[in-house]
């Protein structure tokens, strides 16, 4: 075991209850700063400002943002079959591929070629 890691164990040991306490306060925080947020943020939206700049030099600015929803019916039903192909993609649906899977309609091997599992990030939760 190398030295920095034994040195770590070693932080970690002595300030394990230091160590959760803190990680546990800080979500709590983060979650009263977030609920602090969005009452800050309703109250200024319903001024009507778009932008303010702060004393300090910050700037507050409203962002409105827009979505498109594409009915696909409506494009396949009024483009050429290229088209279509073109502005299209399939993708496989995980959670019906793991039930073909184990109703053994897809084989192992295919699996082991097609799958490639990446671990996360790791992060903390606190209940």
């Amino acid at each position: 075991m190398g030295a920095v890691k034994k040195i770590g164990e070693a932080i970690v040991t002595d300030n394990l209850d230091k160590i959760i306490q803190d990680v546990a306060d800080a979500k709590q925080d983060l979650e009263k700063a977030k609920e602090a947020f969005a009452m800050a943020e309703a109250t200024f939206l319903a001024t009507g400002i778009g932008e303010a700049n702060l004393s300090d030099g910050r700037k507050v600015t409203v962002v409105q943002s827009t979505v498109r929803d594409i009915n696909p019916d409506i494009v396949k039903d009024n483009v050429s079959r290229g088209v279509w192909q073109r502005i299209t993609s399939a993708v496989v649906n995980t959670k019906a591929f793991d039930l073909e899977v184990e109703g053994g309609r897809i084989d192992q091997e295919v699996v082991d070629l097609a799958v490639t599992v990446k671990d996360r990030k790791p992060s903390v939760r606190v209940k």
